[in-house]
């Protein structure tokens, strides 16, 4: 009886070592995003507009940005089945989201926000603007974007999470991509192109300041929220079913 038990529960040492390699993760890529204008810049004689100091603040915003939406909510998904996922040893994938999952991912989501909050008085002082409150707000949103993302990607189980992942990249990176390829080529201007991004969105309101215009007050403070309410609500109700479906006795 013992040894079934063993078998159907986590060992002690894999619970203790199941997530920090999350928190540093998270400080070396803020880091690495940090690393140009800390110690490339200094050493060049003609350096790069993204290598000065004054771009340490915006830097760190587009990694913090592109790490929360595109690599933070995909965590637990990507655990081996021998981890928690924040529910029982081994919980079957797609009946894990619920209040108690929603909480543990706000806490985690504020722990990385006061290690990154060092490295952001880092680059403050390093140089460049930045402006607080409009940046903690656009931040916020996209945690809950991002807790959004996580829900439906525990939620929808299977293949959602690696879709999700690169749904999640393309939102992230494609709009500056195909603004700076039709800049480039067409020699057009789109900046409603650009504005499409999450990461953008975090970055101009940390060095801009609070949108004036409709356009932008959406794309930087309302859409990104929205949407992660939606991922959210769609992962727990296939969460629900899935759970309902298992309960439901064989015929």
């Amino acid at each position: 009886m013992a040894r079934a038990d063993a078998g159907n529960t986590v060992p002690a040492a894999v619970r203790a070592r199941s997530r920090p390699w999350v928190l540093v993760a998270w400080c070396v890529w803020l880091l690495a995003w940090l690393t140009p204008a800390l110690l490339v810049g200094p050493a060049t004689a003609d350096p790069r507009p993204w290598t000065e100091p004054a771009s340490a603040p915006a830097a760190l915003l587009a990694g913090a940005a592109l790490f929360l939406v595109a690599a933070w909510p995909f965590w637990p998904a990507l655990l081996p089945n021998g981890f928690p996922r924040g529910g029982s040893a081994h919980p079957p994938r797609g009946t894990t989201v619920g209040a108690r999952f929603i909480g543990l991912s706000a806490v985690e989501a504020l722990i990385l926000a006061a290690l990154a909050a060092p490295m952001l008085v880092t680059a403050w002082s390093i140089g460049g603007r930045l402006e607080v409150w409009p940046a903690s707000a656009a931040g916020a949103g996209l945690a809950v974007c991002a807790i959004g993302l996580r829900l439906a990607a525990a939620g929808l189980g299977g293949g959602a999470p690696r879709r999700l992942m690169f749904g999640a990249l393309l939102l992230a990176g494609g709009p500056p991509a195909a603004y700076y390829a039709v800049a480039e080529t067409l020699g057009a201007d789109l900046p409603w192109l650009l504005e499409a991004s999450p990461v953008v969105a975090l970055v101009e309101a940390g060095t801009a300041g609070w949108p004036e215009e409709t356009w932008h007050q959406v794309a930087r403070l309302w859409l990104w929220p929205m949407v992660g309410v939606g991922l959210g609500v769609v992962g727990v109700l296939k969460a629900r079913h899935a759970a309902r479906r298992a309960r439901r006795p064989a015929a």
